[in-house]
């Protein structure tokens, strides 16, 4: 990877940008609060990589691990080795194709990007969409902790 800047933005928390199409809109301030209150509530003590990536590079990602040939604004990849490393996972967002769906759909850039961010945690956590009850609770907790911050 090329042109790669990380911020350490707490503890168990780094931002990872790569590729200079990047560009980046939302204050450290607001992600570093979302991730404390989720980090403290699910009582989670494992580092997570948020990193931020051009189309290219997430259509690729999303072709090799998902076998999808289409853009995508966020994946998610949960560590499975947490004897070797205390890592979480991973959260790939493009922030270009975030702002495309927004523009298209007329949602506010700035929560749409802490929404992803959350919904990708929460799958990081094991929830998902799969059946009506767990799809609640990721919704209740998605709609929750974007009201603390």
């Amino acid at each position: 990877m090329k042109n790669c800047n990380i911020y350490l933005l707490n503890k168990f928390l780094n931002l990872n940008i790569f590729f200079n199409d990047c560009f980046f809109l939302i204050d450290n301030f607001f992600i570093n609060k979302l991730f404390n209150s989720l980090l403290i509530f699910f009582n989670i003590n494992k580092y997570i990589n948020v990193t931020l990536v051009n189309k290219c590079y997430i259509l690729y990602l999303n072709n090799k691990f998902n076998n999808n040939n289409n853009y995508t604004d966020v994946l998610s990849f949960k560590y499975f080795n947490p004897i070797k490393y205390n890592l979480l996972g991973d959260i790939i967002i493009c922030p270009k194709i975030l702002l495309i769906k927004c523009l298209k759909e007329n949602k506010n850039y700035n929560y749409y990007f802490l929404y992803i961010l959350t919904h990708s945690f929460l799958h990081l956590i094991n929830f998902d969409h799969y059946n009506n009850l767990n799809y609640k609770k990721m919704r209740f907790f998605e709609k929750f902790f974007l009201y603390l911050i």
